[in-house]
């Protein structure tokens, strides 16, 4: 009869859900980076628009 040699498995010992004091804060840096990234790509029309608004109501009143 021959035996069926099966690989060790390990097993999950614990899991921890949360801030890992050994890791890098790489995780946040990106998280602020892309919220930053979105925040800008909202703002930068809306800012031109302004800037166009007030630059054609400058150019709309009559000189003298």
């Amino acid at each position: 009869m021959l035996k069926r040699w099966r690989a060790r498995r390990g097993r999950i010992l614990a899991v921890k859900w949360g801030y890992n004091p050994n890791s890098s804060s790489l995780g946040v840096d990106v998280t602020f980076l892309l919220f930053g990234a979105i925040a800008i790509a909202l703002m930068t029309p809306l800012i031109a628009v302004f800037v166009r608004a007030r630059r054609s109501a400058r150019d709309a009143t009559p000189k003298g």
